[in-house]
This record gives C-alpha cells, structure tokens and sequence, in this order.
C-alpha cells in the first residue's frame, strides 16, 4: 500500500479546467465524461453554465484498487506460511530461562524449614512414646516402628542443631535436646518398683544434652492454582549421634586494651546498660546523636555494675572528636528478685566535645586475625 500512496502523492491531479476539450460533435473514448449511462455528456464548468446551476463534482472510480487488495491479502498468507516454521525453530532453538534466584533461595529456605519441623516432632515424639505409641510414630515416619519402651522418658528444650542436604530432596537433620536421665554413679531401681514416680524419687536424675539425627523427604510440588505445596516424610527413625565437635582451640579476642570502669569511657557505658536494662535514667543522654537504641520495657534488671572493660584501642579522659573504641563490657545484673548474674556486651565508643558517647551496640565480639609476629596497628576511626 505504500507504493499507491507513493504513485497518487507523486502525480498531481489535474483540475476541471485543465481537462482538454473533446472534439466538435465527438466523444472521445478516453475522456471521462462520455460514455456511460451513469456520466454525464458535458464536463463541469469551473465557472457555471448551461443552465446557470453548477454540476456536481464527480467521483473517478480507480479500477486498480481491487487487485492491489488481492495482492496484499496474498502477500500476507505467504508471510504468514513462512512465519510458521521459523516460529517453530526458534521456539525449538532459543535457550531456556535462567532460573531466578531469589525464587530459588526461598525454596531452599522453605525446605529447610518443613524438613527440620519434621525431625524435631519425630525426635521429640520418639523419646516420650511408650508402648501405646506405635501408631503415633508410624504417622511421622515410613519406617517400620519396631519395639518402644513401656515408658517414656522426660525431655526439654529441644533445637536444630544442624540440617544439610544429603542428596535431592533429601535433609539429614540433627536434633538437640535435653534428656533427664539418671545421675552418673546411680543404681537403676529394681523391675518392681510401684511407678514412675516412685522410679524418679529412687534415683537422682539430671539434665544431659543428646542429639539425633533424621533424614527427611520434602517432595516439592507447584501447581497454577495452589502455588508450591511441600510433602514431608521422615525416611528412618532418630538415630542417637554425637554433638557438634568444639573447636579445639578458640580464637583470641580481639581488645587488647585495658579501660577502667571509672575512667569518662566506663561511665558513659556503665550509665547506658543502666538506662538500657535496668530502666534508670534517660538513654539518650548517652547515645552519639545519629544513634538510635532503645530501652528494654519493662526492665528485666533492677542494676547494673560494670566490673571490665576491655578495648580495641588506648581511651583518653579527653578524647578529641571521633576518637573512638570498640569495648567488651563485663557487667554484674542484678535481677528484680534480688539474685545476680553476669553477661557481656560489645559497644562503639566515640568521642565528641570532649566526653564518650555510646555509638552502636555491636552484635558479636572481634576475633584476632593478626597472624602470630606481626604488629596490627589499627586505627581509632575503624
């Protein structure tokens, strides 16, 4: 279509006036106005005559419009026929879509999740079932339940130690727990003792840390409607294991410098953890401004009494602006019954106007990379 429009922009049409005259007496073929029932005899005049009224204008039909419509509708069936099979190579060619990340991180992390609720329930089933029980751990697990004891024991506090995946779809879980179990040296009661409580107050029992291990099945399915829908199994009962190995030698810490609870430094950190636990006094006096860190509601502590400070850098009683520490602080807390109990914080000292403000309560202490015989000068404003 854009060669037509190309053709009739690019000859002008001629006006009424313009057209030549037929011969005296004759039509010519050519002329537009002769021949035709539907035409007139006589052209238009561009200034009236005849009877003084102006004709009509008149509408010149283009006898090529149809076959160039034809022509189109042919060209685009043939692109069309064309189309499909390219189409189809290249759906057959293209790559695949990269998987998304984020979508598969989720997964992962919902897995992990179903699968560590499973081994926790089995575990914590498993140890307090007794012989009336069968049926209870065979709606946990696939395996065959064998024999059970005819009591259970007494458990608490039970944790994911660690979960890894083993192969697809498949999680080895380790569970933590406390099992009461009876006091190293102790004599187990005679077969015919009276009862469970009769059975405890015999022999001293006391808390001891077990773990065990449960491999578990999340089969992952998704579906338009529904969105992803995990089913879990346990594929065998809890086997007992040992816990997780500690290291063989810890880290040294890294606050070489010794700073006095007395000192400016050790007050400002002794009145923040008093404003923070215990509830007296306004926070904010000690924080740097630009810090935001709020008090504990209701205060758990009734006091708090800093006994040592250890810094990552030398502290001065008059520090110049961003002079600054990171200090382990040893605090006694005295609870609100009266008891006491110790714990340690690790917090951001800087300097400003001449006095220390608390700048941020880090979240776990630094360890010392410096390797052995080497000298790590550090810097105030890390």
């Amino acid at each position: 279509m854009s060669s037509l429009l190309v053709r009739r922009r690019g000859k002008k049409a001629a006006k009424p006036a313009e057209l030549p005259a037929p011969a005296d007496g004759a039509s010519s073929p050519a002329s537009p106005w002769a021949g035709g029932p539907d035409q007139p005899t006589t052209p238009p005049s561009s200034s009236g005559g005849g009877d003084g009224e102006s004709q009509p204008p008149q509408v010149v039909e283009w006898s090529n419009g149809p076959a160039l419509v034809t022509k189109a509708w042919g060209a685009l069936l043939a692109l069309a026929l064309l189309a499909g099979p390219a189409a189809l190579v290249w759906t057959a060619l293209r790559p695949e879509p990269a998987p998304v990340a984020t979508a598969g991180g989720a997964a992962v992390s919902a897995e992990t999740a179903a699968a560590s609720e499973r081994a926790v329930e089995l575990v914590e089933t498993w140890l307090r079932a007794d012989a009336d029980d069968q049926q209870l751990i065979a709606s946990l697990t696939s395996a065959p339940v064998g024999s059970l004891p005819q009591e259970g024991l007494t458990i608490r506090d039970s944790s994911v130690a660690q979960v890894e995946q083993a192969e697809d779809g498949v999680w080895s879980v380790t569970v933590g727990v406390d099992v009461a179990e009876p006091a190293p040296g102790s004599t187990p009661p005679a077969s015919g003792g009276t009862g469970k409580a009769d059975k405890e107050a015999e022999v001293p029992l006391v808390w001891v840390r077990r773990y065990f291990q449960v491999p578990v099945l999340v089969d992952r399915t998704e579906t338009e409607w529904s969105g992803p829908n995990l089913a879990v199994t346990a594929l065998a009962l809890p086997s007992p294991v040992p816990g997780p190995a500690a290291a063989a030698e810890p880290p040294n810490l890294d606050y070489p410098e010794t700073i006095s609870p007395t000192s400016g430094a050790g007050q400002s950190a002794a009145g923040f953890l008093t404003a923070m636990i215990a509830g007296e006094g306004e926070i904010t006096r000690y924080l740097r401004p630009g810090t935001s860190i709020s008090a504990i509601t209701p205060a758990p502590y009734a006091a708090v009494t800093v006994t040592d400070i250890k810094g990552t850098h030398e502290v001065t009683e008059d520090p110049a602006d961003n002079d600054g520490t990171h200090a382990l602080i040893t605090a006694e807390l005295t609870r609100l019954d009266g008891d006491k109990t110790t714990a340690q914080y690790v917090l951001t000292l800087r300097g400003r106007d001449g006095r220390w403000e608390v700048a941020g309560l880090e979240p776990a202490v630094r360890i010392d990379t410096t390797p052995s015989g080497t000298i790590d000068p550090g810097t105030a404003g890390e």
